[in-house]
């Protein structure tokens, strides 16, 4: 009984190659650094390459921003989002810039939930009569199943127009909505504001200068094609 020889062929394998980027990352000074990243870089991942370039102790609270100085507004990146994904929605024309400093509050909501939301926004806490703990409160908001409504007061302004309004707004898990008639909750009152899919929240750094808002502190929604 012979064996006949048989060739078997494997198909080839192409390497995956991941492309070096190099991003510009300011200080708190103003000086910046050159860095050479791969392509699919998280925001955390940068944050640990300048921890360790600069020989920084890591306490937690180095964050990396987005800035965007034409338009007076700043966000934290998360430490999930990948850094070049973020650089591709710049335009060309833009003068945009990554900061990388300190953000004290960055885990905030996480160690203390109940700081972020009074009892008399969140419509849980009247339910259960305030009796509830931190963990449980956390747990609400991280739940998939559950999540409470955030409601109170906000001044609100429409894109192209100039004046402010105090307008009673609800934060659901589906988004933002506001009343139309004080602070009903009907559904035939509430009119769509914004969803959270595709947008990024901004902190506004110059809201009463560059738009005449009440208040010093503000913040916005940004989406991947406009501005609201």
């Amino acid at each position: 009984m012979s064996l006949s020889a048989r060739r078997v062929t494997l198909p080839a394998i192409t390497p995956i190659v991941l492309q070096k980027r190099v991003i510009k990352v300011y200080s708190e000074d103003e000086t910046s650094r050159a860095v050479e990243v791969p392509s699919d870089i998280t925001a955390r991942d940068v944050c640990q390459l300048l921890i360790l370039k600069n020989h920084y102790i890591d306490d937690h609270s180095w964050t990396l921003f987005e800035h965007l100085p034409h338009i007076g507004l700043e966000r934290t990146i998360e430490d999930h989002e990948l850094v070049m994904e973020v650089l591709s929605n710049w335009g060309m024309e833009e003068e945009n810039k990554l900061y990388f400093r300190k953000n004290y509050a960055k885990y905030e909501f996480f160690k203390n939930p109940m700081y972020f939301f009074p009892e008399h926004m969140v419509s849980f806490a009247t339910e259960t009569n305030g009796e509830i703990s931190p963990t449980q409160i956390l747990q609400m908001f991280l739940s998939s199943s559950t999540y409470p409504e955030i409601h109170g007061f906000l001044h609100a302004k429409e894109q192209g127009k100039k004046s402010w309004k105090k307008i009673y707004f609800l934060l659901r898990r589906s988004g933002l909505y506001f009343s139309t008639k004080g602070t009903s909750k009907e559904p035939r009152h509430l009119q769509f504001f914004s969803e959270f899919g595709n947008s990024d929240i901004y902190v506004s750094l110059a809201g009463k200068k560059k738009h005449g808002a009440p208040t010093n502190y503000g913040f916005c929604f940004k989406d991947r094609d406009m501005l609201r």
